[in-house]
């Protein structure tokens, strides 16, 4: 679905990824650009910068989330941009693991009730989601945060599935990762981190990738073309892909994981 003229709602608007969108989506002629951000201040300054509309909401609250759709008078495009990171394992807190699932799942989830029936209705509507390539493979340091991208990618297939015989197109992009300050100042601190600052993009290139995706109709896009290489191994030859995460855990994280020993 182009952008020019469209109501374009992206959540995580503030910052990053989701701020380099917003002002794409400027350029390619937006006609309304909801701004949504959990954070109020960043949620305004970007609205301001981008001649959109500030929105203060938490993806987790499906209430607020009507309500940003009510305030924006309906809504062609959103774009489920916010999530949260942190390093997991199974022996993590329960609370982490049921906010990512809050976030990148049910996020989804809240917004599709809010959007589905217009859109149905009408024959038109894209939802598009930032998911991960940790979807597509995994993530050596945090479990909670791989477990909830896959099953993001998983609703994304179910509502294309669903959905697009009636003219709802439903987007999945997939980042690797992205040059931030703060990625760059810790590119020391350890092999993967060195690895995720070889292997990232600048935020600007992976919000013009997303928006490209969105306007192509097409289904799934990567900023790292070697991930779905990964992708079709796990399908092909699902041994010799574990055996590869097994080998890029020893090489990145060794250790990380096990339960702690007195």
């Amino acid at each position: 679905m182009k952008l020019s003229g469209r109501i374009v709602a992206i959540t995580g608007g503030g910052a990053g990824l989701g701020a380099q969108a917003c002002r794409i989506a400027r350029e390619r002629g937006a006609a309304r650009i909801g701004v949504i951000d959990l954070n109020a201040e960043a949620a305004e300054k970007i609205a301001a910068e981008v001649g959109g509309i500030p929105i203060t909401a938490d993806v987790t609250d499906e209430a607020q989330i009507r309500a940003a759709v009510d305030q924006l008078g309906g809504v062609d495009i959103w774009v489920h941009n916010a999530g949260i990171g942190a390093q997991t394992t199974p022996f993590s807190d329960d609370g982490i693991w049921q906010r990512m699932w809050d976030v990148h799942v049910m996020g989804v989830v809240y917004a599709t009730r809010a959007l589905l029936p217009a859109w149905i209705e009408r024959g038109e509507g894209h939802f598009a989601m930032v998911a991960s390539a940790n979807a597509l493979t995994t993530n050596p340091m945090s479990a909670a945060y791989a477990a909830s991208k896959h099953a993001e990618l998983a609703l994304a297939e179910w509502m294309a599935m669903t959905y697009g015989p009636r003219g709802v197109i439903t987007s999945c992009f997939c980042p690797k990762g992205m040059l931030t300050p703060m990625l760059i100042a810790h590119a020391d601190d350890n092999e993967y981190v060195r690895e995720s600052v070889r292997t990232a993009v600048t935020s600007e290139a992976a919000a013009t990738m997303l928006i490209d995706l969105i306007e192509s109709d097409r289904f799934l896009s990567t900023t790292y073309p070697p991930v779905m290489e990964e992708y079709a191994l796990r399908a092909t030859d699902p041994d010799a892909y574990i055996a590869g995460l097994q080998d890029t855990h020893r090489r990145l994280v060794p250790g990380f994981g096990l339960p702690a020993t007195s």
